[in-house]
């Protein structure tokens, strides 16, 4: 379970970082969910890289 510790009323302060920190451990546990031979995780990851790049531009 994550937590944060909210000091002298920084709430919003404290909201981001347990934002960043739960997407963290989502975006490590969907890498971990199933096994992916090396060929198909390198292919994965230059499609998602692609998709990205896309997006941004």
């Amino acid at each position: 379970m994550s937590k944060v510790v909210v000091k002298d009323g920084e709430l919003n302060d404290a909201l981001k970082k347990f934002s960043r920190i739960t997407s963290e451990t989502r975006r490590t546990a969907r890498k971990h969910e199933y096994y992916l031979r090396p060929g198909l995780r390198a292919k994965e990851k230059s499609k998602e890289a692609a998709r990205y790049n896309k997006r941004k531009y």
